[in-house]
């Protein structure tokens, strides 16, 4: 039907075509004790704390940066591509206030275990929805109800927005 298709496309722009986030998805749309109607209502339920995407994404990043090396460079660098991406080498050393020589051993790591990609010399997530999770996730205080739905709702709005241009 239609709304199956719309559907289906808005949860490959939501995952980034990534089949556990999208069978996730799915699983959640199914369950009625989430009571979620939608993908983003979805999304949103599964990124809160102690969602299942909020527990894979958390395993994912923690077991990659440790695969990496320098942990804690690593995290820092991720915590400003969260915020500001695609991003040059040359802006993410002066964000870190280190040489473009150490950044980008860094940021080679962090391609190493597939957390970054580099298109044009410019530096991204590779994973559209770990990236949100950083955003939420990595900070003193676990984000509340309204704050998860805020930034999912955003980055719905802007991963919607870009698969429409594309088609």
């Amino acid at each position: 039907s239609d709304s199956a298709e719309e559907a289906a496309r808005v949860i490959v722009a939501l995952t980034g075509g990534r089949l556990a986030y999208a069978t996730e998805l799915v699983r959640a749309l199914a369950d009625p004790a989430l009571r979620v109607h939608d993908p983003i209502s979805a999304l949103a339920a599964l990124l809160a704390p102690g969602g299942a995407l909020c527990t894979r994404c958390r395993h994912s990043y923690e077991f990659r940066l440790h695969r990496a090396r320098g942990y804690g460079a690593l995290k820092a660098i991720l915590g400003i591509l969260c915020e500001d991406e695609p991003i040059t080498l040359t802006d993410i050393a002066g964000h870190m206030r280190r040489t473009p020589g150490s950044t980008k051993d860094y940021l080679g790591w962090l391609e190493d275990v597939d957390l970054v990609v580099s298109h044009r010399k410019r530096y991204s997530f590779a994973d559209p929805v770990l990236r949100l999770w950083v955003r939420l996730h990595t900070h003193c205080d676990p984000p509340d109800d309204t704050q998860v739905a805020d930034a999912v709702q955003r980055y719905a709005v802007t991963r919607l927005s870009a698969a429409s241009e594309s088609c």
